[in-house]
């Protein structure tokens, strides 16, 4: 605004200028044409006159001129008018050296030339001066106006003595015009003057236009860059963004802030140049310390960027963003700073958000997934990393294939992410492939996600892993399938043993019972018809045979009892009856049979010993039938918690196959026995090295308890 008076006041003084230029040059024309009558006696007079003027006159528009030149100067800071002003210094001097010259013979216009000539000297080291201040950079506005002021002062006296150097040759040109002449010398005298003066004028008013041209760009340009501040103002009302410049040290108080400040923070721009410490007072406690510490090290990074919370004007804390630059004159010292803050409360607390829902999502087990709608990966959990192996730089960005088996791959597009972009929602049991190459079967959620506007831009879904249930859910079925094949298996066997059990009674029972009765009956016949008279030698040998026979037949009915549960375990305890049954393994088989059994009493129930001592039997039976071992140890043992019973052979090792295989029919009612007393069974064989069964069952409290 200054600038802009400034400019406004120096183009009225051009034009005030040369208007009274021309009114001058007009009243000396008119002044000149009363003086005619004299003018042809004094003629060497007033042509002296007139020169002496013209040179006062000269002499005068040079001064105001590089008076103006000089002002322009300093207004626009440009240097293209410097060569102007050693040209119209030179041309002073001359003007100065031919006035002397011209009024050599007047003592009083040689004492005004003399004085003139002190003043203009005075003010061109004035104007010297003041430039190379101006060029230094160390001027400000107040001691503009102060050097400003001075040279006007100057100005002023210079313009008093040509003044009376004009009144003097005035006073000369009058006493000149009282003398008349003829008006043939006047006519032509006032043709002279009027046709310098119409010169004069041609020339005033070409300059005129030459300034006026200079000017009118200036004001061009004024505009441009008015123009520009209006942008920036503009953009500056439009985003929440507060420029600034600060002290450099201190409480970094504002020197300039932006007219958006009281949008942003409450506070109009002049609170902060008013009041030095609103800025630094206001910092939240929890973030003074370490924001000013920041700012401290500016004299060292010489920017910086930094979030803090700070109390606008309603009150509350608010936080904002700083970035600010160190601003260093040219010996290095700290000028200002430059800066500018924004207010990121709500951007930081849509982060939380962010945050917050991630850290949720992060801490569900299962595996949340978020694609775009052609099928690439945009977010992985957690549960995601575990459960699939990938972490989250290696998953985001790829197509979510990756993670199906690629015989699966037309089973994505047509039946996992086609429907969901149909119907919004949609649930589908899936095949993953982990990064181990396992693969895992899932409960897949899906739900289509969209913007404000509706538009679809992406899918996310929520899976739960279900293989073990999978898993579960085929061993129970082939468990049922086991469990209906081993009950008709037990049917099987149980008609077999009946079988089996008729038969030894029919042929061993039945023959030594026949035998018997055949013997009874003939020492029945010998006693009847030898009426009392008989061969006691025949008869007593028929029956010592008939008792042979019944020892034979008791025999057999206590191997068919041990066969069908041996008296020792009854009798004697587990102990006992492993020992009995290995002897007999060994006795039966000839393999060998080690046994091993700590402690001496072994803490376990009636039916807990029925099913361990049973489970021995069918594996010993296995191990004569399938093994092919020479040896076989059996181990048991009781710990704190269980009993433990270990068999292990020396043959060719079960296979896989083996033991989940349709046939497995043994191998399913020994673990089904074991399991009914709360106990575990397991089989493990190493191919040529052997096979080790372990069962393990909850110790029973006994009366040593």
């Amino acid at each position: 605004m200054r600038e802009r008076l400034i400019q406004v006041s120096l183009e009225k003084k051009l034009a005030v200028g040369l208007g009274a230029a021309l009114i001058l040059l007009l009243g000396i024309g008119v002044i000149s044409y009363r003086s005619t009558a004299d003018l042809i006696v004094r003629e060497s007079r007033v042509v002296q006159t007139h020169e002496i003027r013209e040179t006062i006159e000269q002499l005068l528009f040079l001064t105001e001129d590089l008076e103006s030149r000089q002002q322009i100067d300093l207004l626009t800071g440009e240097r293209q008018y410097l060569q102007s002003y050693r040209e119209k210094s030179q041309d002073i001097e001359a003007a100065l050296r031919t006035l002397a010259d011209q009024t050599s013979e007047s003592q009083v216009q040689r004492q005004h030339v003399l004085a003139l000539r002190r003043l203009i000297d005075l003010r061109l080291t004035q104007f010297q001066t003041l430039i190379e201040i101006r060029d230094a950079g160390k001027i400000d506005a107040n001691e503009l106006r102060v050097h400003l002021y001075a040279g006007m002062e100057t100005m002023n006296k210079i313009k008093i003595v040509l003044g009376e150097m004009r009144e003097w040759e005035q006073e000369q040109m009058l006493l000149a015009g009282w003398s008349k002449q003829t008006d043939s010398a006047a006519s032509f005298t006032l043709s002279i003057i009027l046709g310098g003066t119409l010169l004069t004028i041609i020339l005033a008013i070409g300059g005129g236009l030459v300034i006026f041209y200079d000017l009118a760009k200036r004001r061009q340009a004024e505009k441009a860059v008015m123009v520009g501040h209006a942008r920036q103002a503009l953009v500056l009302r439009s985003v929440p963004i507060v420029m600034y410049s600060a002290k450099p040290s201190g409480d970094y108080g504002a020197l300039w802030v932006s007219e958006n400040s009281e949008t942003v923070t409450g506070y109009p721009p002049q609170s902060f140049m008013d009041d030095s410490s609103l800025w630094a007072s206001r910092l939240h406690p929890d973030d003074q310390e370490k924001t000013l510490t920041e700012f401290n090290k500016l004299s060292e990074t010489g920017a910086l960027a930094t979030e803090y919370r700070w109390q606008i004007h309603d009150g509350t804390y608010r936080w904002f963003r700083d970035q600010a630059v160190l601003i260093r004159r040219s010996d290095g010292t700290s000028q200002e700073l430059v800066g500018l803050f924004a207010d990121v409360t709500a951007q930081r607390q849509a982060d939380e958000l962010i945050r917050r829902q991630a850290d949720i999502i992060n801490q569900i087990q299962e595996t949340v997934i978020t694609v775009d709608m052609n099928g690439y990966v945009t977010s992985w959990n957690h549960g995601a990393e575990r459960l699939l192996g990938y972490t989250m730089n290696e998953a985001l960005g790829k197509h979510i294939s990756f993670v199906y088996p690629v015989e699966d791959s037309e089973f994505l597009e047509r039946d996992v992410l086609a429907p969901v972009k149909t119907k919004g929602t949609h649930q589908v049991e899936i095949r993953r492939r982990t990064k181990s190459g396992a693969l895992r079967v899932a409960h897949l959620s899906l739900v289509l996600l969209r913007n404000d506007g509706g538009a679809p831009i992406g899918i996310v879904g929520c899976s739960m892993d279900i293989t073990d249930r999978k898993r579960g859910e085929e061993a129970l079925l082939n468990s049922r399938n086991q469990l209906a094949a081993l009950a008709v298996r037990l049917e099987s066997v149980r008609e077999e043993e009946r079988g089996r059990i008729a038969l030894e009674a029919h042929d061993v029972l039945g023959q030594a019972l026949t035998g018997l009765k055949l013997d009874v009956s003939w020492v029945y016949k010998q006693i009847m018809e030898s009426n009392g008279s008989f061969e006691p030698s025949a008869v007593l040998s028929r029956l010592a045979s008939s008792l042979e026979l019944v020892d034979s037949t008791i025999q057999s009915v206590r191997e068919i009892a041990t066969t069908l549960r041996p008296g020792v375990l009854d009798q004697l305890g587990l102990e006992a009856a492993v020992e009995w049954q290995a002897r007999e393994f060994r006795h039966r088989t000839g393999i060998a049979c080690t046994t091993s059994i700590s402690p001496d009493r072994i803490g376990v129930g009636d039916q807990q010993s029925t099913a361990l001592f049973r489970i021995l039997q069918e594996v010993l039976t296995n191990v004569a039938r399938h093994a092919h071992a020479s040896t076989v140890d059996i181990r048991l043992e009781e710990t704190r918690d269980h009993v433990i019973m270990q068999i292990r052979d020396n043959g060719q090792g079960i296979t896989a196959d083996e033991k989940s295989g349709p046939k497995a029919f043994g191998l399913l009612g020994m673990r089904l026995r074991a399991q009914q007393q709360g106990g575990a069974f397991d089989i493990q064989g190493t191919p040529g090295i052997g096979t080790t069964v372990t069962i393990r069952m909850p110790r029973s409290p006994t009366s040593d308890d």
